[in-house]
């Protein structure tokens, strides 16, 4: 998927001679679905790395995803928190001498360890990883810094021949970098970090990256979150789609007819086949082709035809997969499934908002 975050693709447009709208969305199940064999991308002749998605942007995909829906990123807030807990909390009592009392002072002034740990349990949360840096001091006997590294701007270089990933590469993967603008740090072997670290320090070396992860069922360069699920089911679809609908319910009262989800690659293959990069005119072209799809959609309503597929047939009778139309039956209750919106979400993020003092509309009972 590619960043496509300034183009207005979500939206409301009306069916003309209807008393209907059609809304369109974007397929958040195409963030994990790769389509394009990933391989090694290159910074420099001596250095490469696997992209984190085909088009490397998965991490900012899934972010802005998250950030999409208040409910979700107030989960992953919560979560985060409680996994910092009271924060990293140390000793020293009368039992340690007055120079270890010292350093362990010294360390605390000079490395904000409270926004490091809080940021490590957000790393954790959204993605399942994080990557820290510890610094030695110049005899290597002793840490004298510790650094998060956003796990988003983070990206693994080749395993090498038994398996071990030797370096991380640290920079704003949202645009294209340059060799120079690419910091390459040395990992420490996440199977034996303490024989890795002797090893490296009697070759020189004081700068160390150190990766944790959550163990998952998966053992890729960078794995697939806990609550991918949200994302690949329907409900999150659901939610976003609600929203959509009341809006334009309270705007012109038009009750929404057609439900129309686009998938990102759909727009980055039209962009790429007709060589558009201008920003204005990329949005320009979206436009036009939500009018095809509108024109497409009226033109059957004229002619009474039934839709039986549930893809768009575009201009030139192309069967575009890419974009799913989901008709949506209004003179059917919706059942429960607004309220159960909120449920679907608390789950797939393990929080239970009762914890935090907030309850959904549905209706339970104390009959057991």
């Amino acid at each position: 998927m590619t960043d496509f975050s300034y183009l207005h693709i979500t939206g409301v447009n009306d069916l003309p001679g209807y008393r209907a709208a059609a809304a369109f969305t974007t397929k958040s199940s195409e963030v994990f679905k790769e389509t394009e064999e990933i391989s090694p991308r290159h910074v420099s002749d001596k250095v490469s790395y696997m992209p984190w998605g085909a088009d490397d942007q998965m991490p900012y995909d899934i972010i802005n995803l998250i950030e999409s829906d208040e409910t979700l990123s107030t989960c992953q807030m919560f979560n985060a928190e409680v996994c910092y807990g009271s924060g990293l909390v140390y000793q020293t009592d009368e039992m340690c001498k007055r120079n270890v009392v010292n350093e362990v002072e010294e360390f605390f002034l000079d490395n904000d360890m409270a926004s490091y740990f809080l940021g490590v349990c957000q790393d954790f949360k959204h993605f399942g990883f994080a990557v820290s840096v510890i610094i030695l001091n110049e005899q290597g006997n002793k840490v004298v810094r510790v650094l998060r590294k956003e796990t988003c701007y983070v990206r693994f270089a080749l395993a090498n021949k038994e398996g071990v990933i030797p370096q991380v590469l640290y920079a704003n993967w949202r645009n294209s970098v340059r060799a120079e603008q690419v910091e390459v740090i040395p990992l420490l072997n996440p199977q034996s970090p303490w024989t890795d670290l002797q090893a490296q320090v009697k070759k020189g070396k004081r700068k160390f990256a150190v990766v944790s992860r959550v163990p998952t069922p998966d053992s890729t360069y960078y794995p697939i979150p806990y609550y991918a699920s949200l994302f690949k089911g329907k409900w999150y679809n659901i939610k976003q789609l609600i929203g959509v609908a009341k809006e334009a319910k309270l705007k012109n009262s038009a009750p929404i007819k057609y439900h129309i989800e686009i998938a990102k690659s759909f727009w980055s293959n039209i962009f790429k086949a007709e060589s558009i990069t201008d920003r204005v005119k990329q949005q320009e072209r979206v436009n036009e082709e939500k009018d095809n799809i509108i024109n497409f959609l009226t033109g059957m309503e004229n002619s009474g035809k039934v839709l039986f597929s549930e893809f768009y047939v575009s201009p030139n009778g192309e069967e575009q997969h890419d974009v799913v139309i989901n008709k949506i039956e209004t003179d059917k209750e919706g059942g429960d499934c607004f309220a159960n919106v909120g449920c679907a979400r608390q789950s797939s993020s393990k929080l239970d908002f009762a914890l935090a003092g907030t309850t959904f509309g549905l209706r339970t009972s104390s009959r057991r």
